[in-house]
């Protein structure tokens, strides 16, 4: 790997006995899950719970699966900045469709519930 696409730290800092960093590889992993997630709410509507946010965060937990959990090379992958492309995705639309799948059935009955409202009232007529 050349060293212009290494990671590099792009921000950091100390909190109490904490040390955080922001490199350019979780920059580039939140740009993907960003993408992803709006992709998948204009495929999907409005029937997906916690609309846009969900989508996000599930393309996040998609993309952190495939690239620290399963470990699995694909041949010929691109790598950005430590990040494998076409892994991060796929994971990402795969875990997107799953979300889809496991909560259009229950956001659906949740939605076409009766609403109840206040009836009406006749207003009272002085004399």
């Amino acid at each position: 790997m050349s060293p212009i696409l290494a990671d590099l730290v792009i921000f950091t800092f100390a909190l109490g006995g904490a040390h955080f960093l922001l490199s350019a590889g979780q920059l580039l992993c939140w740009f993907l899950a960003l993408v992803i997630g709006i992709l998948a709410r204009l495929v999907f509507g409005r029937r997906v719970p916690f609309g846009i946010f969900s989508t996000v965060v599930i393309a996040l937990a998609g993309i952190w699966f495939a690239t620290d959990v399963v470990l699995v090379n694909i041949p010929k992958d691109i790598f950005l900045y430590d990040v494998p492309l076409l892994k991060a995705c796929a994971s990402a639309v795969v875990f997107e469709l799953l979300w889809y799948l496991a909560s259009y059935r229950s956001y659906r009955n949740w939605t076409r519930r009766r609403r109840l409202y206040a009836t009406p009232t006749t207003p009272v007529q002085e004399q």
